[in-house]
């Protein structure tokens, strides 16, 4: 699932422009412990690359979660489009922090 995930997030990006990623600041232990990730877990990208892969993980996760216990029942027939809406600008945040080259979404 994370390789699917990686795809879609980083697709038509290039290593350094994904090493070169606008994040806070990593701490060196957190920046050391982000580049011995092993290749199944998202290894194969620079350290920039795997902080953003894991808040857009954790991003997506939590709106599941919201749905699945039923937090966003209140949105009644619009819990999909809140959804998308929700993912959507985080991918834009997230193609943001990536210098040059950034691939156009589709609408």
């Amino acid at each position: 699932m994370g390789t699917v995930f990686q795809r879609e997030l980083f697709a038509g990006f290039t290593p350094e422009q994904l090493a070169a990623a606008d994040v806070p600041l990593l701490s060196a232990a957190h920046r050391e412990q982000l580049e011995r990730l092993p290749v199944q877990a998202q290894g194969d990208l620079p350290a920039a690359a795997v902080a953003l892969f894991l808040s857009a993980w954790g991003h997506v996760h939590g709106l599941v979660v919201l749905e699945v216990f039923g937090h966003t029942s209140f949105l009644g027939g619009q819990q999909a489009a809140v959804f998308r809406t929700s993912v959507r600008m985080m991918l834009e945040d997230i193609h943001r922090r990536i210098p040059a080259g950034r691939p156009r979404m589709s609408a």
